[in-house]
């Protein structure tokens, strides 16, 4: 902060200095005044930097726990789907040797429709898995990138702020005034680390509410197929045992 104070004064002070046609310019320390201003500027821009790979590196890190948790759950529902289907194969099977009739229509047509539910709940999971990944996905698109992508854009442009302004005026006679408008510039965005950091903690936050929403949502949609799936197949077993 007492940086840029120092460098606002020195340029005002330099403009003034111009009311004076006998008054040589101090062409080093100008010179000096341009290369500090080009730190600063770079210097803001490495802060920005690294604060957005920080706060990359934890949105990817939600989205890794926010993986391993579904497909964990995604693995138990397929586990009982997997052993209730195998255990109504078994007793479906067990009753046609008892009754000696493996072909009997009744039987045909329990292990189909055996078969028939084992594979909706299969296109049923892969359902909810897509809308994960399309929820999921839009989430990341709409809330969190796009704030990073703008942020990168600011930072990248703070390098070139310098030669920006040097371009647009004219060095030999408003040198001064260049110097004070990089000051003051300097002045209203020396605090946009900060801002950076508000902006994506509240994008986050946002992001991280609705990830618990959806967390909250596909949990007991997957939750419901497998009971339903368990369920129905032990209404099926009930009747495949009333073939004869």
């Amino acid at each position: 902060m007492k940086k840029w104070i120092a460098l606002l004064l020195v340029a005002c002070w330099q403009i003034a200095m111009l009311d004076s046609a006998g008054v040589e310019r101090n062409i080093e320390n100008d010179t000096a005044v341009v290369t500090e201003f080009d730190r600063l500027f770079n210097q803001l821009h490495y802060d920005i930097d690294y604060k957005l790979r920080v706060y990359r590196m934890q949105h990817s890190l939600r989205l890794k726990n926010l993986n391993a948790q579904f497909i964990s759950r995604y693995a138990f529902t397929i586990t009982d789907i997997q052993v209730m289907k195998q255990h109504a194969k078994d007793e479906i099977l067990e009753h046609a040797l008892d009754i000696g009739d493996t072909q009997n229509p009744c039987i045909v047509a329990a292990n189909d429709e055996a078969l028939r539910r084992a594979t909706q709940a299969a296109r049923d999971l892969s359902i909810a898995a897509e809308k994960v990944y399309g929820d999921l996905a839009t989430l990341s698109r709409t809330l969190f990138y796009p704030v990073v992508f703008d942020f990168q854009v600011t930072s990248s442009e703070f390098q070139a702020i310098v030669l920006d302004y040097l371009s647009r005026a004219n060095p030999v006679l408003r040198l001064q005034e260049t110097l004070a408008d990089l000051a003051f510039f300097y002045m209203q965005n020396s605090n946009f680390v900060q801002t950076v950091e508000q902006t994506l903690d509240h994008e986050i936050e946002t992001f991280q509410g609705l990830m618990n929403v959806l967390r909250q949502n596909i949990w007991q949609e997957i939750d419901e197929i497998g009971r339903s799936y368990v369920f129905n197949m032990e209404q099926l077993i009930e009747e495949a045992l009333q073939c004869a």
